[in-house]
């Protein structure tokens, strides 16, 4: 069984450094905001700059279906398709999704390695979505669109937590300051 005396102790001495104020939230976000910090910066996804590449051994064809937020194909949506080596854009092309929500575009040997990052994104009308994945050495490649999808960088339980981290202490610190005024 784990000692707690160092915890306790810990919490003891933080709680006589900074008593406790109207319900002790001044206090328990003192504590709780690090710790949320903490947990957010050590989940989220960091890009530490451009990827290792492989040279191209021939053209690449992207090619993916447009889905909107209901899954149901988009004809006619916008399509940019964009190639890149971490921040430096290498290539791109814009097409159109036809009658069954299809799109597809050609690369050449020169515009793309193994290993750089393709990037789909669509608009049509007010909705739009993106979706992107490493190149691999392969002649296809199929990314699909979803309108309204979460993008994979800014999902899961990292920006949970951020978004509690920053909403949690607005909405009480509001609701603290509400009752005080009446």
């Amino acid at each position: 069984m784990a000692d707690r005396g160092p915890m306790v102790r810990m919490v003891r001495t933080f709680m006589y450094k900074h008593p406790r104020r109207e319900h002790g939230l001044v206090s328990v976000f003192a504590v709780l905001m690090p710790i949320a910090i903490f947990f957010a910066a050590t989940l989220a996804p960091v890009n530490l700059g451009s990827k290792a590449v492989i040279a191209a051994t021939g053209p690449l064809i992207v090619d993916g279906t447009i889905y909107s937020s209901t899954g149901t194909k988009v004809p006619g949506a916008s399509v940019n398709v964009s190639i890149s080596n971490g921040a430096t854009l290498r290539s791109w092309q814009t097409t159109s999704s036809d009658v069954n929500g299809f799109y597809t575009v050609t690369f050449g040997n020169s515009d793309w390695d193994v290993g750089n990052t393709i990037t789909v994104s669509a608009v049509k009308g007010l909705s739009s979505g993106q979706n992107s994945t490493t190149a691999v050495d392969t002649v296809e490649m199929t990314i699909d669109v979803h309108f309204g999808a979460v993008i994979p960088e800014f999902g899961g339980p990292a920006l949970a937590l951020v978004l509690a981290g920053v909403a949690v202490p607005i909405v009480l610190l509001a609701r603290r300051r509400g009752t005080g005024s009446a």
